[in-house]
C-alpha cells in the first residue's frame, strides 16, 4: 500500500507458529524418525530443546515489534500466537524482524485492506 494512500485501512496479522510446517533449510524436524511407539527419553529431550529454540524466537520477535509501536492486539491459543494491528505498516513490520535477522520462515504474515469510507 501506498504510504501517502489514506482511503484504506490496513489490517495486519502476523502469526508465530510454535512448530511451523515449513522448516528452515538445514534444519532437523523435532522428532523425525521417532513412531509414537518408540519414543526415548533422548527424543523427549531433543524436542525440549527445539521448543526452547523456538518460543526464545517468537518472544524476541514479539518483544521487536511491540518496542517500536504499543498498538499490537495480542492473542494466542495452542499451536500459536497472533500480533494484529491496523495502525502499523507490514512494510515497516517486515523490514524490522529482516534487518535484526528473522526470516520470513519464521512467521505468517496476512495483510487485509478495507476503505475508510466503505467495503471494497
Amino acid at each position: 500500500m501506498k504510504r501517502e494512500n489514506t482511503v484504506c485501512v490496513q489490517k495486519v496479522k502476523i502469526g508465530f507458529d510454535f512448530l511451523p510446517e515449513q522448516r528452515r533449510r538445514g534444519e532437523t524436524l523435532p522428532l523425525h524418525g521417532i513412531s509414537m511407539q518408540h519414543v526415548t527419553s533422548q527424543s523427549v529431550r531433543f524436542f525440549k530443546d527445539y521448543l526452547t529454540e523456538r518460543l526464545e524466537r517468537i518472544a524476541g520477535m514479539m518483544e521487536l515489534l511491540a518496542s517500536v509501536h504499543p498498538g499490537w492486539t495480542i492473542s494466542g491459543n495452542k499451536i500459536k500466537v497472533v500480533m494484529e494491528t491496523d495502525s502499523y505498516d507490514f512494510n515497516d513490520a517486515l523490514k524490522l524482524l529482516r534487518d535484526h535477522g528473522y526470516e520470513d520462515d519464521e512467521f505468517s504474515l496476512q495483510v487485509e485492506y478495507e476503505r475508510k469510507w466503505g467495503m471494497l
